[in-house]
């Protein structure tokens, strides 16, 4: 009767769980645009604050919220089963929206604000349909998981030679195109995969903290997708 009793609580509980692992992804995305929008279209001391230590530094700040981010990004890859409170985990989800978004401001800088919100619908409009493909499809997308991470690493390498070695707009174009592929389908995988942790956690103390992981994970192939899109079609200033 116990195990009965839990199997219904989880399946009650399951739609509250997706609810907030969007309520979170929508949040993180909301306060990155509105500290895009504080610091660059605002005189607030904030945004003065941030300007003059992006002059102060000659840019080098920005690598400095670079690796800020990639550190948070990576406690969160610590074992969930160690996280007593999703306090832990909510502080640091919106820290790295916040920090986010001012790196953010830095790239969209370069761009008219046009470009910036037509990226912002066509990225919604290609998350939806990719998630929803995700959410509903009965095709067990593990072994595609593990195949795009792998052409994540090598689109990585490829983006820092670009970078730092080959510095080709062509180059530049065709990897943007390749990002977009593959982080629609880490978004299908992704979610998915909320689906799948669910069945071990929901209905646990640990849920609320897994929701936030499940967030940020859909927020990171929201952001890289936007990205993409914007490097392919946008018109910079």
């Amino acid at each position: 009767m116990d195990n009965q009793q839990k199997v219904i609580d989880s399946k009650s509980g399951f739609p509250q769980f997706m609810a907030s692992i969007y309520a979170w992804m929508a949040g993180g995305i909301l306060l990155s645009a509105l500290m895009v929008y504080l610091l660059l279209y605002t005189y607030t001391p904030i945004a003065n604050a941030f300007w003059n230590l992006i002059t102060a530094t000659n840019g080098m700040a920005f690598y400095g919220f670079i690796i800020l981010e990639l550190v948070l990004v990576f406690s969160f890859r610590f074992n969930p089963e160690k996280v007593k409170s999703p306090a832990n985990y909510a502080i640091k989800f919106i820290l790295y929206s916040i920090v986010n978004g001012m790196t953010l401001t830095l790239v969209l800088l370069a761009y008219t604000t046009a470009s910036i919100l037509n990226a912002f619908v066509s990225t919604f409009a290609l998350f939806a349909v990719m998630s929803l493909i995700g959410f509903v499809t009965k095709k067990d997308l593990s072994s595609l998981g593990g195949i795009l991470m792998s052409m994540l690493l090598g689109l990585i390498i490829a983006s820092l030679v670009n970078l730092f070695f080959l510095q080709s707009s062509m180059a530049d174009f065709i990897l943007s195109i390749i990002t977009v592929l593959i982080f629609v389908g880490l978004t299908a995988y992704d979610t998915q995969k909320c689906k799948t942790v669910y069945s071990y956690y929901g209905g646990t103390a640990l849920a609320s903290s897994v929701a936030i992981g499940c967030a940020l994970e859909l927020y990171l192939d929201f952001i890289n997708i936007f990205l993409a899109i914007l490097r392919i079609f946008g018109k910079r200033k």
